[in-house]
């Protein structure tokens, strides 16, 4: 095997180990990332980061000017989902049946104090804190869930698609965990679809 290099996806601390691929590393063989995408990943790093929340679609409209074709936005998405797994995004909801991202270099960080200063205002901080507030999130059942996703699948296809996509979404592994026939998948996103022309035909 050649030597390890650090993976050159500035988000990334994978390794690179005998390969000429640039984009692909030992966190994740399978990101292959479209020219357009590639060259711009830092461009969409500087957007992410001054921005507070996100959709795939803002990042098109606002960087791209929503020419992006489907397979741009396919990779694009692949991006982001390498993103999650490097835990420089966060997936926080949906916007439009689109997944929403934050960029965890937003978050607030806790300012640090030294030792000097625990024993100075050690009494000071006690008198301060307070209960943190309970927060309950509502879970997606698993027929929303899988219906965001076909959802996804739509806008990321711009409404279009062949029997290769059709298959290609039918053998995916977060698709099949349902176990939902072909039958109601391809119900349910003709419906979705019906929906994304008539917001699209709207607008």
């Amino acid at each position: 095997m050649g030597r390890k290099r650090t993976c050159e996806l500035p988000f990334c601390h994978g390794v690179v180990e005998g390969t000429k691929n640039k984009r692909r590393c030992d966190n994740d063989r399978n990101i292959h990332l479209h020219q357009i995408i590639s060259k711009s990943v830092k461009r969409i790093m500087r957007y992410l980061e001054n921005h507070s929340e996100v959709t795939a679609n803002d990042v098109n409209h606002d960087l791209f000017k929503g020419e992006l074709d489907k397979n741009e936005k396919g990779s694009m998405y692949r991006l982001f989902q390498a993103m999650v797994r490097e835990k420089y995004l966060v997936e926080c909801g949906k916007k439009d049946g689109l997944k929403v991202y934050r960029c965890t270099k937003n978050d607030v960080k806790t300012e640090e104090i030294t030792e000097n200063e625990v024993e100075n205002k050690q009494e000071e901080l006690q008198q301060q804190v307070q209960p943190a507030p309970i927060v309950i999130e509502r879970r997606l059942s698993p027929e929303e869930i899988l219906l965001g996703k076909l959802r996804e699948f739509v806008h990321m296809k711009s409404g279009q698609w062949n029997h290769e996509d059709w298959i290609w979404l039918l053998n995916r592994p977060d698709i099949r965990e349902f176990g939902m026939s072909e039958n109601d998948i391809g119900r349910l996103l003709e419906e979705e679809k019906a929906r994304y022309w008539l917001q699209r035909n709207n607008y």
